[in-house]
């Protein structure tokens, strides 16, 4: 009988995948914890962490001779290389906070190394936020070219819990080869919001949080106004539908596979979401009422522009019924596209919100990037 331990990875393979990281890396430290000998959660952490190390040392320093030389492609490619390495080490659920700031840090760092060597601009920002005191949002804006245009049509991408700015580069590179320039956000509980501002993921540091995002998105002095678009995933399509819902003026906004903590089957999701050291810092509380009782504000609003709702009959957290719902709210355009392909990454016990549609990201971001591309360069 196989040791099913590889299984239960499935949510954080999918995730590194989906990001980016390498196929064949992913394979070779996954043979790395099939060798364990004990089933131990500790001693899976430690493998994990260390053969992701070891793999981003190798390419750091390929990254670095690349750099002396002057290879700037190399040198891009295999910093970006580094971060994916870090990213997929940063998906393991841990309750070392310390190991986890570390981890983002350097997933952080090798991530800015590598845009620095782009053709195309990506500007980095800390998005004020008023209505918390000192809390800022760090962002990442992409352009489509060099960024000294004046009035450039913008998708203001959104991910949800335990994710990062770096991250929504999935989301932004396809809509920058559109000629759409983005602007990617740590959301509160997310990244260096969190690591570096203290910023919770709770409804009211998010509600705080798109407020101040929409703001500075439409003053900024190089943004149409008129040419916004929101765009999240996972927690992320539920922070882009209610942006949309507080910004009446928003152009378009899509959601893919959108979650919304408060109306999806808590049954479902697993105990490591929610209990924890590790959800405790990112919320901010244990108390699970106060959290999700919060989290309603984000039901609030109808969307009156152009929707495209993407979601799968095989997500367990939000079933069809609770995924149609936002469309209930849509008054405006609007367009459901549920994909029908059964998740790869699957066991009984790790079958994920993400799966369904993040494993078919790769023929779903077109359809996307089209219906935000048609709508923005009119």
């Amino acid at each position: 009988m196989k040791w099913p331990l590889r299984n239960l990875l499935n949510p954080v393979v999918t995730r590194s995948l989906l990001y980016g990281a390498n196929s064949f890396d992913v394979e070779y430290v996954l043979k790395k914890i099939d060798a364990i000998k004990t089933m131990s959660g500790k001693e899976v952490k430690r493998v994990w962490f260390e053969e992701w190390e070891n793999k981003a040392s190798k390419y750091l320093e390929y990254a670095q001779n690349a750099e002396n030389k002057g290879f700037d492609i190399s040198a891009e490619k295999y910093y970006e290389l580094v971060a994916q390495c870090y990213y997929a080490s940063y998906m393991i659920n841990t309750d070392d906070i310390d190991k986890k700031k570390e981890v983002y840090k350097n997933l952080e760092k090798y991530y800015k190394k590598s845009i620095a060597f782009r053709r195309t601009k990506v500007e980095y920002v800390e998005i004020p936020v008023p209505e918390l005191g000192d809390i800022k949002l760090p962002a990442y804006i992409h352009y489509p070219d060099d960024g000294n245009g004046t009035s450039y049509p913008c998708a203001v991408t959104y991910s949800g819990v335990g994710s990062c700015k770096e991250e929504l580069e999935i989301l932004a590179s396809p809509l920058i080869e559109r000629g759409v320039a983005v602007i990617a956000v740590d959301m509160p509980g997310t990244g260096a919001a969190l690591f570096d501002f203290d910023a919770k993921c709770n409804g009211v540091h998010i509600e705080a949080a798109i407020k101040a995002i929409n703001s500075f998105a439409e003053k900024k002095e190089n943004i149409d106004p008129s040419r916004i678009a929101n765009y999240g995933l996972c927690m992320g399509g539920g922070y882009a539908f209610h942006a949309s819902t507080l910004r009446k003026e928003t152009k378009c906004c899509v959601s893919l596979f959108p979650l919304f903590t408060n109306i999806a089957d808590m049954g479902s999701v697993p105990v490591w979401m929610k209990k924890g050291k590790w959800v405790l810092y990112q919320h901010g509380t244990a108390d699970a009422d106060d959290y999700y009782g919060g989290m309603k504000v984000l039901e609030k609003g109808e969307l009156s522009c152009d929707f495209l709702l993407v979601h799968s009959a095989d997500d367990n957290w939000m079933d069809t019924d609770a995924s149609l719902s936002l469309l209930d709210n849509a008054k405006g355009y609007k367009e459901c596209l549920q994909v029908e392909d059964k998740p790869a990454y699957v066991s009984e016990e790790t079958i994920m919100h993400a799966m369904p549609v993040g494993e078919q990201y790769h023929w779903v971001k077109h359809i996307a990037s089209d219906f935000i591309a048609e709508r923005l360069l009119k």
